[in-house]
């Protein structure tokens, strides 16, 4: 994700603005270029009914939608947008419009940055009467059913609201099947994204299973399994190819294990790494998600390290947020430039169960992570598991580890660490 989509507007520079377009990426659902005067509000309408995206003002494009170089605006264009989307929208709404000076040869130009937060829209936003929405690399006016499907969604506030985690390892596609095997501790990261399908019949392409195979095998998951593995058993232990495990048209399973003693997959002590891509529900219901699970069999009355529960999740966040989504998002809806994602971490661990199969006290997130070291814990509650939403102020490569840490840190301070130190 290019940071022009997320940076601070007082970040924002002509080099950035030039970085992005030396990109060269083609106009689609979330990127538009548009000269000055060439109806730029049709470009806002549209896309803030659909993914939302970026918009470019002051960028000449080649053949096919791909922007050729900076031409800039006239000083006065942002004034004039903004007054557009107030006497012409329904209701009067603005996204933000940034305004980064271009010389020219007169020196009298700039160009115009319009981020549009699908979560901030007030949908649908309506233009001079007419619902525009996003098709593919052109800006249309919406037929009957995308007018319906825009006016049966519930209007979204402009003031954004906490989001709450919505994917706990204990609620959702649990690693935890209560059949003597289930990891010690669990460790998720998700990342989600709405899709607003049209007319649409959103399947995965044929394919795509091979090209998230090879995308994993190009991440850090294989050697931090291994570094993982080399820690536990205090000798490397060999680990499978990724494995697909499953694959339809809206589901793919992965798979990647430590190998233990007589080719079982994992044994104790050992780690497992669990890649899950869907897409779910459908109409305005309809989402792609990415989950990527790290369990660990830990070697009796050895905890995890808190340097691995902390480097897991650093290293978990980027590869489903900033690998397999974008990529899986435009095979499947030719979204190839997005916006900060939703993105969670989790962790939790097993059970205890009596002979009875009732579940009993006795697991705890303490016991088998030596979360001691994050300082001194107020009141004696037990801890099972966690959960947060990372900031999408702080999403923005190269701040994982910053937009993680704040989440870690949200956590054990939930768990009852005033002042948690991590490593």
């Amino acid at each position: 994700m290019h940071p022009l989509f997320e940076a601070p507007a007082t970040d924002v520079t002509l080099d950035m603005v030039q970085d992005f377009v030396n990109l060269k990426i083609r106009e689609g659902l979330t990127v538009e270029y548009k000269r000055a005067g060439d109806k730029p509000i049709e470009a806002v309408a549209a896309l803030a009914n659909t993914y939302g995206g970026l918009l470019l003002v002051g960028v000449a494009e080649e053949e096919k939608g791909v922007p050729s170089e900076i031409v800039g605006a006239p000083l006065g264009e942002k004034e004039k947008l903004i007054n557009q989307m107030a006497t012409r929208f329904d209701p009067p709404w603005t996204p933000e419009v940034i305004e980064v000076p271009y010389g020219g040869a007169a020196g009298d130009k700039v160009v115009l940055v319009v981020r549009i937060d699908r979560a901030t829209v007030p949908r649908p936003v309506v233009l001079d009467g007419s619902i525009f929405v996003r098709l593919d690399a052109r800006n249309a006016k919406a037929n009957r059913q995308m007018m319906r499907m825009l006016l049966d969604e519930p209007a979204v506030q402009a003031e954004p609201t906490p989001m709450l985690a919505r994917h706990g390892l204990k609620q959702y596609g649990s690693p935890f099947r209560d059949d003597g095997n289930d990891p010690d501790v669990a460790l998720r990261a998700v990342s989600t994204m709405a899709l607003w399908r049209g007319e649409e019949r959103t399947r995965f392409p044929s394919g795509l299973a091979g090209e998230v195979v090879k995308a994993l095998q190009e991440t850090r998951a294989q050697p931090l399994l291994s570094r993982l593995s080399f820690d536990l058993l205090e000798r490397r232990q060999a680990l499978t190819a990724w494995e697909l495990v499953q694959a339809t048209s809206r589901r793919l399973l992965l798979r990647m294990s430590t190998i233990g003693t007589g080719g079982s997959t994992p044994s104790r002590p050992g780690a497992q790494m669990v890649c899950r891509v869907a897409l779910d529900g459908d109409g305005l219901g309809a989402g792609l998600e990415v989950v990527f699970d790290t369990c660990v069999w830990l070697p009796e009355g050895v905890p995890l390290g808190l340097d691995y529960f902390v480097q897991v999740m650093y290293d978990s966040v980027p590869i489903v947020a900033n690998t397999i989504l974008p990529m899986v998002a435009a095979a499947t809806v030719g979204i190839k430039a997005m916006p900060t994602p939703v993105t969670e971490i989790h962790t939790a661990v097993r059970e205890g169960r009596d002979t009875y199969g009732d579940s009993v006290s006795g697991s705890s997130l303490d016991k088998a992570v030596s979360l001691g070291s994050l300082g001194d814990k107020t009141g004696d509650g037990t801890i099972t598991q966690g959960g947060e939403v990372l900031l999408r102020s702080l999403v923005n490569p190269p701040r994982w580890d910053e937009a993680v840490r704040e989440a870690l840190v949200t956590m054990a301070m939930d768990w009852g660490f005033p002042d948690p130190k991590l490593p």
